[in-house]
């Protein structure tokens, strides 16, 4: 089973799936790390330069007759059963499932903490971080 990070500096769980810089993806089996590797995001869709206002981005980004796509960020960790993070938009969250990639919403801080958490059943999930705003 393969379990993706989403992480800004390939140690700590990022705030926001589709701004993080990385995923660090562990293979695992039952309760055992095997391996892990860095998968740069290439994607970074909601990433804003400078003092851009994020909500006039945003729109700027999915106004009228723009789609709303997570297949490029998909397309990265397609291979992985699940993603860990701290918080991401609703359709992210929709895409990811529709996509059989289980999305797992969490305030833990440390990757491998969080991964080890899962796999014993301990890691506590946040789904109040969905972001319903775009």
């Amino acid at each position: 089973m393969k379990v993706a990070v989403a992480s800004n500096n390939h140690v700590n769980v990022s705030g926001h799936l589709g701004r993080c810089k990385a995923f660090v993806v562990f293979e695992t089996n039952e309760n055992e790390i095997l391996n892990r590797e860095i998968r740069e995001n290439t994607f970074r869709h909601h990433e804003h330069h400078g003092n851009h206002e994020h909500h006039e981005g945003h729109q700027h980004e999915h106004g009228e007759g723009h789609s709303h796509n997570h297949n490029a960020l998909i397309e990265i960790i397609k291979d992985c059963d699940h993603v860990i993070f701290q918080s991401g938009g609703w359709r992210v969250i929709e895409d990811l499932k529709a996509s059989h990639i289980n999305p797992i919403l969490t305030d833990e801080d440390d990757a491998e903490e969080a991964v080890k958490k899962f796999l014993t059943g301990d890691l506590v999930s946040k789904e109040d971080n969905t972001c319903r705003n775009h």
